[in-house]
């Protein structure tokens, strides 16, 4: 499984992908700083799980998802699933995102390791 991870706190970073090998030890996991580099990481990569900080400078979790799904439409790629994050209030249109419990879900800071490992299961 590869997993992508974009948060622009350098400790939060660390701590998903601590948690993240420990449940799935072969599993890759990529970090980046900010959404553009989200956008960038999905269009050069394949993955299968996004974890996307809503609150991040350049550009929001929300805004690159936009791009994301712009690129799965135009490169006929299957959409991974995604998982936000944020220790802020949740905006309106991640809120409708997230009423698809198959695909969407959301992390409220701080996050547990018990809250990651429920959440990521939730997305199998």
């Amino acid at each position: 499984m590869n997993i992508l991870i974009a948060d622009d706190e350098k400790g939060i970073r660390a701590l998903f992908k601590t948690y993240f090998l420990n449940e799935l030890s072969d599993s890759a996991v990529d970090v980046v700083v900010n959404g553009v580099e989200a956008v960038d990481a999905f269009r050069a990569g394949n993955y299968d799980v996004l974890l996307l900080d809503l609150n991040m400078p350049e550009k929001s979790g929300y805004e690159a998802l936009i791009d994301i799904q712009e690129i799965c439409r135009e490169e006929k790629r299957i959409m991974p699933f995604v998982i936000f994050c944020t220790g802020f209030t949740v905006p309106e249109e991640v809120e409708k995102l997230i009423a698809d419990k198959t695909h969407y879900s959301l992390l409220q800071k701080p996050v547990t390791y018990e809250q990651i490992v429920a959440t990521f299961k939730t997305l199998k």
